[in-house]
């Protein structure tokens, strides 16, 4: 009976590890391995062909990418070094067919690409032919030329073979450092220049008169320019470029390098395709027509109020004695005491708050306004600066004035029909002036507030009250 159940035993056991040897075998994936033998850096050329098209693109001991086929131009070298990338490192998932007796069912005949790469000692690989995805999970067929099987790749793989020119061409459109710039002009179609130059490590307009620039509205438009990209390749050798409003352009930047090169870019009309919105440009230097988005244009269309240093008032807080205010809420004045400030209100001195007062010094010294609307202001009238909200006048420990500043605040009745979802009611507006210049700005809610305060907000507050004694 014990032999007999010993006997049964290894019987089962050999069933079972039979069982286990033939799934542990037959189950296990394929070991993975290289689609082709070859390493990106080693890429040379790839030749992409689809039934509509040919692409080839090379590059040289330089490792930079050129397109050659259809066109010959720069690539986009970051999608090239991609596309070999994607080459080099495409694995087989497993082998589907040794040998298919027909090809179609897995759409290799013909396929949607076929993809050839040469190395740089001018070893030509074998063609791979990519097919269609699986219909079930994420693999697309694919095959080499010189071997019958079918094998399965990562659908990425084929998506990622799937290109056009465009994909692949360089879509930056100038190329400058903006350490290198030495000059930005801007011309329109009306005869208005800008230019503006640099000036140590700040900018300056010389024309159309010379002011001070506000060097990060010139280092806006400096950085939309060389960043800017073309969203679509309109003509590459157009024999006429009046339907591009590139005849006669809207407008022309140029910018000057400190080696005297120049760059320019020139716009033109809008883009007259359906459910197009870019802008028609082309590069001073060059033929191609291109489109870009119409922000670029928008940051360099901007008249020399625009890229104007919009201080209001440079004062050195320091030097100032005394401030004298009148708003609505009455007439007061600060006045520096050694190392205190008083503020006299009411024909009576009170300490003042020190922080705070040095707070108004400061946004005084900062103050920037949002835009200059007009140099020199037309009139007071229609900005409310003829009877101002807020008068500042800052005087020095010599008792001179050291410049002063005028606030307004008034409301606007709406000339157009309101934007969906904004008030239809009137709106308010801020405006200043200032002793240093004839201009009229426009200022925030903010800085209008914080400007704008009554004298006993600058008063110190008394010491809180003793607990009383038990």
């Amino acid at each position: 009976m014990r032999l007999r159940n010993t006997i049964i035993v290894l019987i089962l056991f050999a069933i079972v590890g039979g069982y286990a040897f033939i799934v542990g075998h037959y189950s296990s994936p394929e070991a993975q391995r290289k689609l082709l033998d070859v390493k990106q850096d080693d890429i040379a050329k790839i030749e992409l062909r689809y039934s509509d098209r040919d692409i080839v693109l090379e590059r040289g001991k330089d490792k930079l990418w050129r397109l050659v086929k259809p066109i010959g131009t720069e690539a986009d070298q970051g999608q090239a070094n991609n596309l070999a990338r994607a080459i080099a490192d495409c694995t087989v998932v497993r082998t589907v067919d040794e040998k298919p007796a027909d090809l179609v069912p897995f759409g290799l005949k013909p396929p949607t690409t076929t993809v050839t790469v040469t190395t740089f000692d001018k070893k030509t690989l074998p063609a791979i032919e990519v097919g269609k995805s699986t219909p079930i999970g994420f693999n697309a067929y694919v095959r080499l030329a010189d071997s019958p099987a079918v094998m399965l790749a990562e659908a990425v793989f084929s998506a990622g073979m799937n290109k056009t020119v465009n994909d692949l061409r360089l879509r930056d459109l100038m190329a400058f450092k903006l350490d290198e710039v030495r000059k930005l002009i801007i011309a329109r179609d009306n005869g208005q220049t800008i230019e503006i130059d640099r000036d140590g490590d700040h900018w300056k307009i010389v024309k159309p008169a010379p002011y001070a620039a506000d060097d990060m509205a010139v280092r806006t438009a400096l950085s939309t320019l060389v960043n800017a990209k073309a969203s679509d390749f309109i003509a590459d050798a157009p024999g006429n470029v009046t339907q591009y409003g590139l005849e006669k352009p809207h407008l022309t930047a140029t910018v000057v390098l400190k080696n005297g090169e120049q760059q320019s870019m020139l716009f033109g009309f809008k883009q007259s395709e359906q459910g197009k919105s870019g802008i028609y440009v082309r590069r001073g230097e060059r033929a191609p027509v291109y489109a870009v988005a119409g922000y670029v244009m928008s940051s360099l269309d901007k008249s020399a109020l625009d890229f104007r240093n919009r201080t209001i008032l440079k004062v050195d807080p320091e030097a100032v004695a005394t401030v004298k205010v009148k708003n609505s809420d009455g007439d007061f004045t600060l006045k520096r005491a050694a190392a205190d400030w008083n503020v006299i209100a009411g024909g009576k001195t009170t300490e003042a708050d020190i922080p705070v007062v040095e707070r108004l010094l400061n946004q005084l010294r900062d103050l920037k306004a949002q835009s200059i609307v007009a140099d020199p202001m037309p009139s007071a009238q229609p900005f409310g600066l003829d009877n101002p909200t807020a008068e500042i006048t800052l005087v020095g420990k010599d008792g001179k004035e050291l410049g002063a500043v005028k606030l307004a605040k008034i409301s606007v009745k709406p000339t157009t029909p309101p934007i969906p979802g904004e008030s239809a009611g009137p709106r308010t507006e801020y405006y200043a002036s200032s002793s240093a210049s004839k201009a009229v700005f426009s200022l925030s809610d903010f800085s209008f507030a914080q400007l704008n305060k009554p004298a006993p907000l600058y008063m110190a507050k008394p010491p809180p009250a003793a607990p009383p004694s038990k």
